[in-house]
């Protein structure tokens, strides 16, 4: 048997390694072996058409193939195409393929399974079904909330999971909002609602929260910016409720609720622009080296405040 799995959720493709092995591995190790940056071909053929010894499979797992340099794949196939039944061989790809590849046309036609990051009511159902897994209990608004917060980053919400079930079996809003604090997508929330409340002290102490935390000035100022795109999205649809918002603008329900009550500050179109044509200048600042990223920062924070 040959599996091909790849995608941008590296959670679930260590899971899916983790399965293989708990199913296919024993405890010996001897008929097992990974390739992982290192490609010998030769090596790979010989443990993928060797019998396993005392044992009724072999498991070859190969990460990466397809992202490196100077790989034959051809030759990756002719060793396939002689494979015994006795070898399961499992090709992991972290990240997009090159879809053009005569070895990605071969592995897509085998059991293969894209895992991209999840989104909407799929990352929704993980979390409450991961939560349940730790002992926890969560309701759907709550598993929204964490959606919003932490994205597709399965490493991160099962961290805060893990978390939030020890300090509480039942993950309420309100122990969501006490044991994240730190997340930047929380701060970001604050900022942006300072901003427009025109309320400068709040909006400096959370910038300076976000700087002492170590979080790259680039990085914050493009979650501004993409606070921004989301808060002018919610904002031409305002006068919907949000189920529909968030449906229309393809948005976590909990990140429309946020920017919802961001939005109704807002008193026309021309602010938010005037919000962007700011971010850009401040963008362009840091880029060109014309100020310091923390200085650019500090600069924008008190223009958009005025």
């Amino acid at each position: 048997m040959i599996y091909f799995v790849y995608g941008n959720d590296t959670y679930r493709l260590r899971k899916t390694i983790d399965a293989m092995r708990a199913k296919y591995e024993e405890s010996s190790g001897m008929n097992s072996s990974v390739f992982d940056g290192d490609y010998n071909l030769e090596k790979m053929q010989s443990d993928i058409l060797s019998l396993p010894f005392l044992a009724n499979k072999r498991l070859v797992t190969v990460k990466n193939i397809l992202s490196a340099k100077g790989v034959d794949g051809k030759k990756v196939i002719e060793i396939l195409d002689k494979k015994p039944d006795s070898s399961i061989v499992l090709f992991i790809e972290e990240g997009e393929p090159d879809k053009r590849t005569v070895l990605y046309k071969r592995l897509v036609k085998e059991k293969s399974k894209e895992l991209n990051l999840l989104q909407g009511s799929e990352l929704t159902k993980w979390i409450m079904s991961e939560t349940e897994k730790s002992g926890g209990q969560i309701e759907t608004k709550e598993a929204n909330m964490l959606a919003g917060y932490y994205g597709g980053d399965l490493w991160q919400l099962k961290n805060e999971i893990q978390k939030l079930v020890s300090y509480n079996k039942k993950i309420t809003e309100e122990s969501i909002e006490k044991m994240s604090v730190a997340n930047i997508n929380v701060k970001i929330f604050d900022l942006t609602d300072a901003i427009t409340a025109k309320n400068k002290g709040k909006a400096f102490k959370v910038l300076g929260e976000l700087l002492d935390s170590g979080e790259n000035e680039m990085y914050i100022l493009s979650m501004v910016q993409w606070q921004m795109r989301n808060l002018t999205l919610v904002y031409e649809l305002k006068d919907l409720n949000e189920r529909d918002i968030a449906s229309k603008a393809k948005m976590n329900p909990y990140i429309v609720k946020k920017t919802l009550y961001v939005a109704k500050k807002i008193e026309s179109p021309s602010t938010i622009k005037s919000y962007y044509t700011l971010i850009i200048e401040a963008e362009n600042d840091i880029k060109t080296g014309a100020k310091d990223p923390d200085v650019a920062l500090e600069l924008l924070v008190n223009k958009l405040t005025n």
